[in-house]
C-alpha cells in the first residue's frame, strides 16, 4: 500500500482569518464530496479531502479568500500538496481567489 500523507488546507477570509481548517480522511465522506468527484469523472475518489473539509466548514463562517494546503512526509519536508481535479472544482466554485500549496 502507497505511503499515506497527512494534508491539511485552511481557509482564510479577505482580513486573513481562519474561517476553516480540514484534514483528509481515509474513512469519512460527505456528500459534497462524492457530488464533485461524480462531475469530474472520479466517482471512486469519495474518501473526504482536506480543501472540501476546510471549505465546508469555511463557508458555513464566512466567505473565503485565500485557501492553503500543505503536506509534509514523515521527516518534515514539504511535499507537493496541489489540489487534485475534485478540489480544484470545489475551489472554483467557492470564489476562492488564492491559492497556496507546498511544493517538494
Amino acid at each position: 500500500m502507497a505511503k499515506r500523507y497527512d494534508i491539511v488546507a485552511t481557509v482564510f477570509d479577505k482580513r486573513g482569518r481562519v474561517l476553516g481548517v480540514g484534514k483528509n480522511s481515509y474513512e469519512r465522506t460527505h456528500p459534497r464530496q462524492s457530488k464533485l468527484a461524480e462531475r469530474v469523472g472520479l466517482p471512486h475518489k469519495i474518501y473526504l479531502h482536506s480543501e472540501i473539509s476546510a471549505l465546508i466548514k469555511a463557508l458555513k463562517r464566512g466567505i473565503p479568500h485565500k485557501i492553503k494546503i500543505e503536506r509534509y512526509d514523515a521527516s518534515g519536508r514539504p511535499k507537493l500538496a496541489k489540489p487534485c481535479p475534485i478540489c480544484d472544482l470545489a475551489i472554483k466554485e467557492a470564489g476562492v481567489k488564492f491559492i497556496e500549496y507546498t511544493i517538494g
